[in-house]
């Protein structure tokens, strides 16, 4: 389906982002369609419709996980899915008009693509007329989404959640003799933990610990921001950022035969679950099920990540997927329809059941965290995905990824690693790079 009749698509070269002009007026004003009455709404809602969304799932993913669910609910409706592809992406789909009604996306993402194309609509209107219970979702659910640190406006409701956990493998723990881990557990222990587990046993070099460096940046527990909002440059030269990586990253990587591995080939998932050398990973909650073929070969079992001495039980922010109806579709109550079919409890006890983690409050929801999964007879300790609460949203901007990615993940934290740069100037270093990115994208 096409649309952008009468309206010009522009194309910011520094950006590469099609913007959508505001010819559907300011998106937090509620459009006629939202104010329908009861009746009427039902009637449109109960309407054979077609209805396009885009995504990052794959179009089996997207079945298996809203798809079929959806036919079931709403087999009135139509709907077509787009996965996001090289040649698929947002600015793809806008400049050859193609039409979406509804988006997925987290709210880095919404605040990074859909506010500046003017595609992101407040849906205030539209959840208090189709009488959407916002108290039922985690409260950092909805805040992440509209505080100013976050979006800044309701532009979608949470589907679903992940936290960082700390996995471990159970075989390198019995074969050292070392104790298991334990949720609640302060960076501190885990460092002392992670010593004993650094050895060569004669088989094989063994390290202690690792965690996934750009998923916890990006949502760190200290809640700090990559950039600063006002100025618009990068900021990760702080005592505070300082004292993240000296616990996160330069402790552990001090330990000498993490050192030498890390020289020789930088540390990935591979380590955990494939070569099986690494026996304590901190990774995302969601990956119980990404690398659901190799860990469940594995004896392994998964605890809380750990915290800092004086914020117990504060774990990373939370990383909520959440579904926005866009500016331009002319069918919002029925998208509407769609996202409250996916935040109610039926759909997200199903979901909830196949390990993927809930944005609802429910405790019944949650208790149901992966028991119908492969991992069901393991006995894992599933509570450790919920121990933590979750840190305060960090303000988010469009650059953030600067920093992540050029600054850090791609040079300065592997020099920080390896000891080729000394923490303070590897720093400074990764903001003179984000900074020179920033610069130059605007």
């Amino acid at each position: 389906m096409k649309w952008l009749k009468g309206c010009a698509i522009l194309l910011s070269a520094a950006s590469i982002l099609v913007t959508i002009p505001a010819c559907n007026g300011d998106p937090k004003n509620a459009p006629e369609e939202t104010k329908a009455s009861e009746e009427e709404l039902s009637k449109k809602i109960n309407e054979p419709t077609e209805l396009t969304v885009f995504s990052l799932e794959s179009p089996d993913a997207w079945n298996q996980k809203y798809g079929e669910y959806l036919k079931k609910k709403l087999p009135q409706y139509k709907i077509t899915h787009i996965s996001q592809t090289e040649t698929s992406r947002l600015e793809h789909l806008l400049s050859s008009g193609t039409m979406i009604d509804l988006y997925m996306a987290n709210a880095r993402s919404v605040k990074q693509q859909y506010i500046p194309t003017n595609l992101a609509l407040d849906m205030s209107n539209l959840v208090k007329s189709h009488q959407i219970d916002l108290n039922a979702f985690e409260p950092e659910g909805i805040n992440q989404m509209t505080s100013v640190e976050g979006a800044g406006g309701l532009y979608g409701l949470p589907l679903s959640n992940y936290t960082m956990v700390m996995y471990y493998n159970k075989d390198i723990f019995d074969k050292l003799g070392v104790p298991y881990p334990v949720d609640g557990m302060t960076w501190d222990e885990t460092y002392a933990l992670a010593q004993k587990l650094t050895v060569n046993n004669g088989e094989k070099q063994y390290l202690g610990f690792w965690i996934s460096p750009k998923h916890y940046l990006r949502t760190n527990q200290l809640s700090l921001a990559l950039v600063d909002p006002k100025t618009e440059k990068a900021s990760v030269s702080t005592d505070e950022w300082n004292r993240l990586f000296d616990t996160m990253f330069k402790k552990f990587s001090d330990i000498t035969a993490f050192r030498e591995r890390a020289i020789t080939a930088w540390p990935s998932h591979d380590a955990f679950n494939v070569s099986q050398e690494l026996a304590m990973y901190v990774m995302q909650s969601s990956w119980l099920m990404a690398a659901q073929e190799s860990l469940s070969k594995m004896n392994f079992d998964m605890v809380a990540m750990p915290t800092f001495k004086d914020k117990p039980k504060v774990g990373v922010q939370a990383s909520y997927t959440y579904m926005g109806i866009t500016s331009m579709s002319q069918k919002k109550n029925q998208a509407m329809e769609v996202i409250r079919q996916l935040t109610s409890e039926e759909y997200q006890m199903e979901m909830s059941k196949l390990g993927i983690m809930t944005s609802l409050k429910s405790q019944a929801v949650q208790k149901a965290y992966a028991t119908n999964t492969p991992y069901k007879d393991k006995k894992l300790n599933m509570n450790a995905a919920f121990y933590n609460t979750f840190a305060p949203t960090a303000p988010i901007t469009q650059y953030d990824e600067f920093v992540v990615e050029d600054g850090l993940e791609k040079t300065q934290l592997r020099d920080i690693v390896k000891g080729l740069i000394d923490l303070n100037s590897g720093l400074r270093k990764a903001e003179e790079i984000a900074n020179q990115k920033i610069a130059t994208s605007k």
